[in-house]
């Protein structure tokens, strides 16, 4: 698997039945088979740069920030190719420190979807902060969390 920039061919990877903006957007297992699925918009400027890994899913990076050289992170996968969750994780992260030059990434995890947080944390990524009742889902308030990392170098 690889990553490689957006074309507009590849617009059916950016929706999906996952929590917006999550930081790994796996399919959720009791979401209403009539719900819309969540999308993610193509690139229109450069405050995002958008990746996608062929058949799996896309990795974006969002509210780039190129002078403290941060993003927030977002990656979704298909419902076939969850169990490319942490190769898409690796690949995603090294993208952002290596070749965006990026210092920070973050982003948003809500614990009630039972995230693949063991993923994150050997991708380096560390709990941060609870935003109690920082989303909802499922028709009540959930907690989000922040996870984020730092390259040190």
């Amino acid at each position: 698997m690889r990553l490689r920039g957006y074309r507009d061919s590849d617009r059916d990877l950016l929706a999906g039945h996952w929590l917006p903006g999550e930081l790994i957007g796996l399919p959720l297992t009791d979401r209403p088979p009539l719900a819309e699925p969540t999308t993610v918009s193509a690139p229109v400027d450069d405050r995002a740069e958008l990746c996608v890994a062929d058949g799996i899913g896309f990795a974006r990076f969002a509210e780039v920030d190129w002078v403290h050289r941060r993003a927030r992170l977002e990656i979704g996968l298909r419902p076939d190719a969850a169990d490319a969750a942490e190769q898409l994780v690796g690949l995603a992260v090294e993208h952002g420190l290596r070749v965006l030059n990026l210092h920070r990434v973050h982003g948003w995890v809500t614990p009630a979807t039972t995230p693949r947080t063991d993923i994150l944390a050997r991708a380096g990524f560390q709990r941060e902060a609870v935003l109690p009742d920082g989303a909802w889902h499922a028709g009540r308030a959930v907690d989000r969390e922040i996870w984020g990392m730092v390259r040190h170098d």
